[in-house]
This record gives C-alpha cells, sequence and structure tokens, in this order.
C-alpha cells in the first residue's frame, strides 16, 4: 500500500493544477443582467445586494483557486517525501 501513496499524491497534485489553471483562464464572475437592469433602473437596494453577491462570487473563486495551488503544494510535497522514504 506504502507504494502507491506516492503516485496517488503526485497525480492529485497534477489534477489540482491542472484545475487551478484551469480556472484562472475562465476569469473572475462577470455581472449578470440583473445587476445591469438595476443599475439602469436606479433600484439601489437591489444594486447592492446584487454587487455584494458578485463581490462573495469573486472571492470565493479566489479562495477557491488558492486553496487548489495550497492543497496541489502539500501533496507534491507529500509525494515527494513518500518516493524518498520508500527505499
Amino acid at each position: 500500500m506504502d507504494r502507491f501513496v506516492s503516485p496517488i499524491c503526485l497525480v492529485l497534485c497534477l489534477a489540482m493544477l491542472v484545475t487551478a489553471f484551469g480556472l484562472m483562464a475562465v476569469g473572475l464572475p462577470e455581472p449578470d443582467m440583473r445587476l445591469h437592469r438595476a443599475r439602469v433602473q436606479g433600484n439601489e437596494a437591489y444594486q447592492d445586494v446584487l454587487e455584494r453577491d458578485l463581490r462573495n462570487r469573486i472571492w470565493m473563486r479566489r479562495a477557491l483557486i488558492g486553496g487548489l495551488f495550497v492543497a496541489a503544494v502539500s501533496l507534491g510535497i507529500a509525494g515527494f517525501r513518500t518516493v524518498a522514504g520508500s527505499d
């Protein structure tokens, strides 16, 4: 079982890096039509709610990308440490 740990860690590390870079390539969430409509109509209360939701979605995307990079680095380190110990 120990000999499977390092390849699994390294494959998961690679998968997380690909996913993180893929999410970065897609870009941040953009305002939707409801927000544009609220801005045009001058509905400030609804506009504030939608802008807060947009900021929350942007923050969550950044946190997800950061978490994927941190997890990938952790799995990479764990994978290489287990390779060195399997002699």
